[in-house]
């Protein structure tokens, strides 16, 4: 594995709601004989500062009627592959009573399908529930919800055994709140930087971009990461007046404060990291558009080189 900084992300993406070249009609948001499905969010611009295949929150963006602004602000960068290697042999080896995986990302880091069966693993999240259930070819003993206190309390819950071996492999920049529960419950912890996340260049940056930010005319912003959050205010500066910011639990939430994206009372975390909940929070926070305003269209869009999942 590689220690080189990889590419970016493919570069950035944008598509406006129910618009794809040389299609028709996004028919996704109106089911076949149920009539048109409910738009909350029309006219609306949000900036998802990611590029997933598929990403199931730009879908629901879609589908409630939003134009989905996709652009990568940060890379992820892999940890260092020998030190990897060596924890990835020894979780094959059966030298662990747990494996704790706070991220999806961790998994395309580490060989956990080597994991044995006598080593229990445990998940924040469903997202990286599933991607381990993927690896392993079982799914985990333990999935919390999606912050690591809710995770800490859960393996607290269930019981750790004193002197336990737990392979924790996390995010260089996570917060060492996991590690130090842990051992609090008196478990031998090993902690692995499967990876960490840079920042892009301003030149990765679709073209327009950091001009319509700046501009207002981004209507919503989600936070799926600490590290993204800083990745914003640093590629595209605080968020305008009237830009509500979503966080992805309350960790992000915290992160998105400290790096000065916006006050208090304009950020507010998703209740939970599922799309519809998320949807429904951008919805809570905007503020109804005025008759005439946008007319359900939206500002011209960068150029794009590639074009949403269907």
């Amino acid at each position: 594995m590689s220690t080189a900084d990889p590419a970016p992300e493919s570069r950035h993406e944008v598509q406006a709601a129910g618009a794809r070249s040389g299609s028709g009609p996004d028919r996704s948001a109106h089911p076949t004989g149920k009539g048109p499905a409910p738009r909350p969010l029309a006219g609306r611009v949000v900036l998802v500062p990611r590029l997933r295949e598929p990403d199931p929150l730009a879908r629901a963006l879609r589908t409630a009627g939003a134009a989905a602004v996709r652009a990568a602000l940060t890379r992820t960068v892999p940890g260092d592959a020998a030190e990897l290697a060596s924890a990835s042999a020894r979780l094959a080896a059966g030298e662990y009573a747990w494996l704790v995986v706070t991220s999806a990302r961790t998994v395309e880091m580490l060989d956990v399908g080597a994991a044995p069966a006598s080593t229990a693993v445990a998940a924040v999240g469903s997202a990286t529930a599933g991607a381990l259930a993927a690896a392993l070819g079982r799914n985990p003993e333990l999935v919390a919800g999606g912050s690591a206190r809710s995770l800490l309390d859960a393996l607290a819950e269930r019981g750790v055994a004193p002197g336990a071996r737990v392979l924790l492999p996390q995010s260089a920049l996570a917060a060492p709140l996991l590690v130090e529960g842990l051992r609090d419950l008196g478990a031998r912890v090993e902690r692995v930087d499967a990876y960490t996340t840079r920042t892009v260049g301003a030149a990765d940056l679709p073209p327009g971009l950091v001009g319509r930010w700046r501009a207002g005319g981004v209507d919503a912003v989600v936070v799926t990461a600490g590290s993204t959050a800083r990745a914003v205010v640093e590629l595209l500066g605080p968020a305008p007046p009237g830009t509500a910011v979503v966080t992805l639990g309350g960790p992000s939430r915290a992160a998105a404060l400290a790096a000065g994206l916006a006050p208090d009372n304009a950020v507010t975390a998703s209740p939970s990291p599922r799309p519809a909940d998320v949807v429904a929070e951008i919805g809570r926070r905007l503020r109804p558009l005025q008759p005439g305003s946008r007319t359900g269209a939206t500002p011209p869009c960068p150029p794009t080189d590639r074009t949403e999942e269907p």
